[in-house]
Parts: C-alpha cells; structure tokens; sequence
C-alpha cells in the first residue's frame, strides 16, 4: 500500500532533483527518504529512479507518475507546432520553457530583440514553475530555459546570466518602513505569503524563519512572485521573495528591503549538453545575455 509519506519523499526527490535535496526539504536522514523510495517502488511496481555515477535520473515511469496528464498534453501541443512550422515554411522553431517572474519581467524585452534578429523563427513559450523547468529540458520537452538556480545535473548546461538575492516586502506605511533591513525577527507575528509548498524556494526561506525560531502567520500561499507583490500591494501581508534582479521594477504600494541571511539565486540558461552547438540556442543565449546586460542600472 503507498503512504502518504512515501509520495511526500518522491515529490521532495523530484523537486530538488537529489537524495540530499529532498532530505533536507522533508528534515530526514538521507537513508530515510532512500528508504521511503524503496518502498514506494515496490508498491507501484517499478523503479522511479536510475543512478548515472552520483546523479539519480527520473525514470520515464517516473515522470508519467509525476504528472502524466500535463505530458502527455503537451506532446500534442508539440506535434501541433512541428507540422505548422513544416507548413509554414519557417526557418526554424524554438521551444522554451522559463518561470513566471522571468515572464513578468524581462521576457518582453528578450523576444522583441530576437525576433528583430531572427523574424522567421517560432518561438513557443512554456511558463512552469522553478522545479519543473528542468523536467521540460531533461526530458527534451524544450529546447532552452531559463529560471533561478541552484539546479544540478550532469546533462545540463547552466550558465549564469544574472545575479539576485532575496528582499523582504510589505505594504505602505507599514510598521517595518524605518529599518533600513528586515531580518527574520522583525516579521515575528507577521501574517506571511509564502510561495506554493512545492517551491524549493518556500522551503530555503521557510528554514531559515525554522533556525531563527521565528513564527509567523502562514495562512497565504501564492504560485508565483506577481500574485504574492499584488497580495503585499493590497494589505494583505508581508513576504520574503526572490531572487530579486537589480533594475526590476515590482509592483506599486509597496516597499522593499534588504532580506538577512541572503538567499542568493541567480538566472541562468539551461540546455542540454548534446544542444550547445546549436545555432538557434547560440543565437538566442547571445539575446538573453545583451538584453539583461542592457536593463542593469548604471552606477
């Protein structure tokens, strides 16, 4: 019989992508979520994860488990495209995958520039959340993503085009206007939005609040950085988002601070290995790296 302890194991391996990761999410020892596997696969009936040296690798079993609808969704969408850019006659297609607050923020600015430089190539666009971007590459879903790191595995490139750390936000006038930094002791109370509990971000903040011995309000949860801004924006409590990127604008009627012990996180491209010589990856990295480099502020 599956328990709900075994699921909460497979999730915590599948979002963080590690053994490590997912025993650090669940606060276990590492032979306890290796052992929570085991047992999960012995019910289901098959194996959930390969070994490649010291990486684990989801099975396909494994993904269809994980989410199987979405997939296979998915796999319709993609044949859709092929045959229309086959149709069309375009010069190429380029899938891509990337996380809501790159949308929000510069993704406009990012294909308006290639497409100047590349007019007759399709861009699809997936937006997933952080955890789930690396599936969408892995599994060969997309082509290119870009999202937050520290993602690892061995198959994919990571390369790192901008550097942000968290900030603690809340609304106008709020009790926290004078500090110059927030610290996890300053929100002691606080009604809190979190990121969605299937966030690896929402457990980095939600430890250190753990080993300052912080407790706060947690009735708010949200999937992306927009929707918890508009909540802040309205009142409805404070948070700790990230990364935040240097000359992004967030949302009006509120106010943002210096967040300590930083939790840094930078945005990266990611690609598989096999995909490096690519030229419409070559070509879009080249956009994404010119665009943000020009939205930096200049001192």
């Amino acid at each position: 019989m599956i328990t709900l302890r075994q699921v909460d194991a497979f999730r915590a391996v599948m979002i963080t992508g590690t053994i490590t990761g997912a025993a650090e999410m669940m606060n276990i020892s590492q032979p306890a979520v290796t052992r929570l596997i085991q047992e999960l696969e012995r019910a289901l009936g098959f194996d959930l994860f390969t070994r490649q040296g010291r990486q684990i690798v989801p099975t396909v079993e494994s993904r269809l488990f994980f989410d199987e609808v979405e997939t296979s969704h998915l796999g319709l969408d993609q044949l859709t495209q092929s045959a229309a850019n086959i149709r069309e006659h375009k010069e190429g297609s380029l899938r891509l995958v990337t996380i809501p607050s790159v949308v929000t923020m510069f993704i406009g600015q990012i294909l308006k520039a290639f497409d100047t430089a590349f007019p007759n190539v399709a861009v699809s666009l997936e937006v997933q959340p952080t955890q789930r971007v690396f599936e969408y590459i892995t599994s060969g879903q997309c082509d290119l993503g870009i999202s937050t790191l520290p993602m690892e595995n061995p198959a994919v490139v990571s390369q790192p085009v901008l550097r942000g750390q968290s900030v603690c936000i809340f609304p106008k006038r709020h009790r926290l206007h004078s500090k110059a930094k927030i610290t996890p002791k300053d929100l002691e109370g606080e009604e809190f939005i979190s990121y969605r509990s299937d966030s690896l971000y929402r457990h980095r903040v939600d430890q250190v609040f753990s080993k300052s011995k912080v407790n706060r309000s947690l009735r708010y949860e949200a999937r992306t950085t927009d929707t918890i801004c508009k909540l802040v924006a309205n009142g409805i409590g404070v948070s700790v988002i990230g990364p935040s990127f240097p000359g992004v604008k967030l949302e009006s009627g509120i106010e943002v601070r210096p967040f300590t012990p930083a939790l840094h996180g930078d945005l990266a491209l990611l690609y598989l290995k096999h995909r490096e010589s690519s030229r419409l990856i070559r070509a879009f990295s080249e956009t994404v790296v010119q665009t943000l480099r020009a939205s930096r502020p200049r001192n």
